[in-house]
């Protein structure tokens, strides 16, 4: 595959984001805020001329936006302009990224939130385009999966943690293979600080095949280097909204499989009802898609590749995932993206890559639709 189809790609993303620009509002579309919360914002943004959805009540980036207005968390309104206090402040980096790159202006680190997204993916297609090296129609097609993916796009069109966190834990994996006393804690805390769930592939990272006699300690050690700094921050936010009712996220999961069968249920309900919007349909098209990447992962397992053991250990955490992230589709996509970023990268280049590679990515097109 010629180069140009990755700068032709890369040329479609800016235009998808630069299409979101507005001379007065700036990229603030990308963050997404609801009209139902315009009263309660901060007031450092009551003068600010930001894009509203006026139809709804936004999403969540509107919270993370204005923790990056006070990322330590000492000015008492944000008790009352965040949803979740506790548990969005836990996810602490992006927020505070924005905040050193506006250098105290509300104006500039609304600008520097919105687009922290966007310099995301395209270092995270840089990576993933060294990786994939010698560049081929697999090799694209691989790329485009990864880049174009529900999760990815969703994180950047509403300014989430998702793609920040899977950046940084791609950076982990890219430098897994160093020796044991060099390998890459920094990165795994810092993905720990973006999304908490990146605990989960710094544990699949650690636990790696070895003909050796399981190394206990030093993956211990390794382990509590990379906990240590979410723990502490997790601690400090506990204390910082310690009288304010916040979720901890365990509605997020429930028992096996049934978030997923009763998303089913109701997305076939509505499809007999004659509601065929991108919802319902599309959902039942991204199940398809989940279950297989899932069942790839336990054909032929991999332990010895990082990339196998992260897309597995999310094939898990998949299986756990709640009504409340169900509630729309793209939310299971943005939660479980490693599992398929690592579901590209490692299809095997057999006969069944093509039927594999389409069914694993449907939604991508409209995750496209989404952002236009």
């Amino acid at each position: 595959m010629s180069r140009y189809a990755y700068w032709i790609a890369a040329l479609l993303f800016a235009a998808l984001v630069l299409a979101k620009f507005d001379p007065q509002t700036g990229f603030t579309s990308l963050i997404r805020f609801g009209a139902p919360w315009q009263e309660r914002r901060h007031s450092a943004l009551q003068d600010l001329p930001l894009a509203t959805v006026e139809e709804s009540g936004g999403y969540d980036g509107q919270f993370y936006a204005q923790i990056a207005l006070d990322p330590l968390l000492r000015n008492a309104e944000l008790e009352r302009v965040i949803d979740a206090p506790a548990y969005r402040a836990r996810r602490i980096l992006a927020p505070a990224v924005a905040a050193i790159a506006g250098f105290g202006n509300p104006w500039l680190t609304l600008q520097a939130y919105a687009l922290l997204n966007v310099l995301c993916w395209f270092v995270l297609g840089w990576l993933l385009h060294r990786q994939l090296a010698p560049a081929d129609d697999l090799a694209f097609a691989r790329w485009a999966g990864c880049m174009f993916s529900m999760g990815a796009l969703e994180s950047v069109r509403q300014s989430l943690v998702d793609l920040p966190a899977l950046l940084l834990l791609a950076l982990a994996i890219t430098a897994w293979p160093k020796p044991p006393g060099k390998r890459p804690s920094l990165w795994l805390c810092l993905a720990s600080l973006a999304k908490e769930t990146s605990l989960l592939g710094a544990l699949a990272l650690h636990f790696e095949k070895s003909p050796r006699p399981f190394p206990w300690l030093r993956v211990g050690l390794s382990l509590l280097i990379t906990i240590l700094p979410i723990a502490a921050w997790a601690f400090y936010v506990g204390r910082r909204f310690a009288d304010t009712p916040s979720p901890a996220g365990f509605g997020n999961f429930s028992w096996p499989l049934m978030g997923l069968f009763a998303q089913t249920k109701q997305s076939l309900r509505e499809l007999f009802l004659g509601n065929f919007g991108g919802r319902f349909a599309f959902s039942l098209i991204a199940i398809i898609g989940f279950l297989i990447q899932a069942a790839f992962y336990w054909h032929r397992p991999r332990f010895e590749s990082p990339w196998w053991r992260v897309g597995a250990a999310y094939s898990l955490l998949f299986v756990f995932l709640g009504s409340w992230v169900w509630s729309g589709y793209w939310a299971v996509c943005r939660a479980v993206l490693p599992m398929t970023v690592a579901f590209n990268l490692l299809l095997p280049a057999t006969r069944a890559f093509w039927p594999l590679w389409t069914l694993g990515n449907l939604t991508m097109l409209h995750a496209i639709w989404r952002f236009l």
